[in-house]
């Protein structure tokens, strides 16, 4: 489970000014759990899935990834928990320029699992029918819409079955028949038992979700669902 204790983080702005940005968050996600937090920009909901993932060091509280306490682990080892555990939908892509969409997910696959098998196989022909992924695996990323390399980034997420799913804004750049897309993409992953925690603008989005919390100001300032 993911267990989030009145965890406080702060950002930094270009000019050097820090400014608050999580304040007294708690939260728990638990396997087969769907989670979403939504809120307008700038109210910590990317801040709060870069914490989770050990990216972003917290200023006060505890963040626990099943028997790890985040805040007390060395680099090395959150950059472990991160691939065993987390399947993370940035809002920039983050693939590897350089390659193919296809070597980009084989990366991915081989960061969490060792090696690639049967099981990635399927899992990358099970993505590629759910996303249309097919036409572009030999792409690279600069060859590709901002559409089609939003749909490349979430089956990076996906492709290594993580026990948790971390989605910030997976619907960006995305037309409306591919976020319904998405949408069903996630039922699915959370009815196989993946935890998915969603962070959004899009109150949509957020509606499969069985939790639905409201982030304003780095705080949860309503339960909606």
């Amino acid at each position: 489970m993911i267990r989030i204790l009145d965890v406080y983080a702060n950002y930094t702005e270009p000019g050097g000014k820090i400014v608050p940005a999580l304040s007294g968050i708690s939260l728990d996600i638990n396997k087969a759990d769907y989670v979403a937090v939504v809120g307008p920009s700038g109210s910590g909901k990317s801040t709060l899935v870069a914490a989770i993932a050990g990216l972003l060091p917290i200023a006060q509280g505890e963040i626990y990834v099943d028997k790890y306490r985040i805040r007390r682990t060395r680099r090395a080892r959150r950059a472990k928990i991160r691939g065993s555990y987390f399947g993370i939908i940035f809002q920039s892509s983050e693939m590897l320029a350089r390659f193919t969409v296809e070597e980009n997910l084989r990366f991915a696959y081989v960061a969490a699992n060792g090696s690639v098998d049967a099981r990635y196989q399927r899992k990358l022909e099970y993505l590629c029918q759910k996303l249309g992924l097919t036409e572009f695996l030999r792409s690279t990323p600069t060859k590709l819409s901002g559409g089609q390399l939003r749909k490349a980034a979430i089956a990076r997420a996906l492709i290594k079955d993580p026990p948790f799913i971390l989605a910030d804004e997976p619907s960006g750049d995305l037309d409306p028949a591919a976020v319904v897309q998405v949408k069903k993409l996630l039922r699915e992953e959370n009815a196989q038992g993946k935890g998915i925690l969603l962070v959004t603008h899009d109150n949509k989005l957020a509606s499969d979700a069985k939790s639905v919390f409201e982030l304003r100001q780095g705080k949860i300032s309503a339960y909606l669902k």
